[in-house]
């Protein structure tokens, strides 16, 4: 058998990695609850990857059990992306989602979730975008707040002040004492 893509011992949930165990009841396999708050959270933020199959233990330490039913984990999840009444934005494209092989019958999933654009922000679940949307801090998903949201939509429709072109100035219209301070001398 192949090397592991990853070494369980060396993996530390944090600002862009989340582990979930996804067994379900039956321990075949099912799309934990709280993927979505994680879907959400790593679109808001930095992105992230989230493993599923693994669990973990009491010393913070990683064992990798696997999923029987992979492929009806994977199912679920283009089915609920896809569903606006889960979540409002599908960010994630076929090679986003990977299956690994831990063992003879035995997976591990790995969902990369890339960073959502200023205009596709924000990425929130149940059709309610004050209530809905999260943002990753260290190794926790956490609610957004309303002013946070109210930002995310303003920032949509607003066009960045520094991706603009200004026509008729050159450079002798900067100031260059500003300019030689830097952004550590100005805050």
């Amino acid at each position: 058998m192949a090397e592991p893509f990853f070494q369980a011992g060396q993996l530390r949930e944090d600002i862009d990695f989340e582990a979930k165990l996804a067994g379900g009841r039956d321990g075949k396999g099912k799309l934990p609850e709280s993927f979505f708050e994680t879907y959400s959270a790593f679109a808001n933020t930095a992105g992230g990857v989230v493993l599923l199959g693994l669990k973990e233990l009491e010393d913070g330490k990683w064992e990798a059990r696997g999923i029987l039913e992979p492929d009806k984990v994977i199912a679920d999840l283009w089915a609920q992306l896809n569903s606006e009444e889960k979540v409002n934005r599908n960010l994630l494209s076929t090679d986003s989602v990977q299956k690994h092989e831990l063992q003879k019958g035995r997976w591990l999933v790995e969902i990369v979730v890339p960073r959502a654009t200023r205009k596709e922000r924000p990425v929130y679940l149940k059709k309610n975008p004050l209530t809905g949307t999260y943002k990753r801090q260290g190794d926790g998903d956490f609610r957004c707040s309303e002013e946070e949201v109210r930002r995310m939509l303003a920032e949509q429709t607003e066009d960045a002040r520094d991706a603009r072109i200004i026509e008729h100035f050159g450079f002798d219209d900067l100031n260059l004492e500003t300019f030689r301070a830097g952004p550590t001398e100005l805050g």
